[in-house]
C-alpha cells in the first residue's frame, strides 16, 4: 500500500516538474511583467506532494513495513522511534528523497520571496532548478526507489547502521542538507 502511494507520488512529481518547465517556458514568451499564478500553484503542489511522499516513507519505517527493501535493510521493529524515523534518511534512497524535498521547497521559496528580481531571472532559475529536480526524481523512481518491494516479505529487518544510532548522528543528514 505505502509502496503504491510513494511510487504514485514520485510519478506525479515528475509530471508536475515537466508541467512547471512547460508553463515557465510559456510565461517567458508573453510580455507580461508578472509570473503566471499557475506556476506558483504547481510549485506549491509539487513541494506538498514530495513532502507527503517522504511522510509515506517515514510511516513505512514507523510501522516496520518490511515489504519495502529500504525499510528491511535499515530498520528493526525493536528500535526506538527516533532511530526508526532517522532510518528513513539513513540510507541512499531515503537520503536522495530528502534531498529532492529540500530542492523543491527551496525552489518554491525562491519563487515566492524573490519578487524584486526580474521575471526572466526568476523563470530561468526555476527552469534550471526543476531540471535538476527532475533528474533526481527520475533517478529515484527508476534506479534508487525507496518504495521498491521485496518478496517474500521478511519478518524482521536488518536494523539501522550502528554508526547512525546516536541522537546527534541521527539528525545530521537533514541539518546538513538544509545547510547546502
Amino acid at each position: 500500500m505505502l509502496s503504491n502511494i510513494g511510487n504514485t507520488l514520485l510519478f506525479l512529481n515528475i509530471l508536475l516538474g515537466i508541467s512547471l518547465i512547460y508553463f515557465s517556458l510559456q510565461n517567458l514568451k508573453n510580455n507580461k511583467v508578472l509570473i503566471n499564478k499557475n506556476i506558483y500553484y504547481i510549485c506549491l503542489f509539487q513541494s506538498t506532494l514530495i513532502i507527503i511522499c517522504f511522510f509515506a516513507l517515514i510511516a513505512a519505517f514507523i510501522i516496520s513495513d518490511f515489504s519495502l527493501i529500504t525499510v528491511y535493510q535499515n530498520s528493526h521493529s525493536m528500535k526506538p522511534i527516533l532511530y526508526k524515523i532517522s532510518g528513513s534518511w539513513g540510507n541512499h534512497e531515503g537520503s536522495l528523497l530528502l534531498w529532492v524535498i529540500i530542492l523543491t521547497i527551496f525552489s518554491f521559496l525562491f519563487l515566492l520571496y524573490n519578487k524584486n528580481h526580474s521575471k526572466n531571472y526568476r523563470i530561468y532559475t526555476l527552469i534550471i532548478q526543476n531540471i535538476l529536480i527532475l533528474g533526481f526524481l527520475f533517478f529515484l523512481l527508476f534506479n534508487s526507489n525507496p518504495f521498491s518491494l521485496i518478496s517474500p516479505t521478511p519478518k524482521e529487518g536488518l536494523g539501522l547502521n550502528p554508526i547512525l544510532q546516536d541522537p546527534a548522528l541521527a539528525i545530521h543528514p537533514p541539518l546538513l542538507y538544509i545547510g547546502f
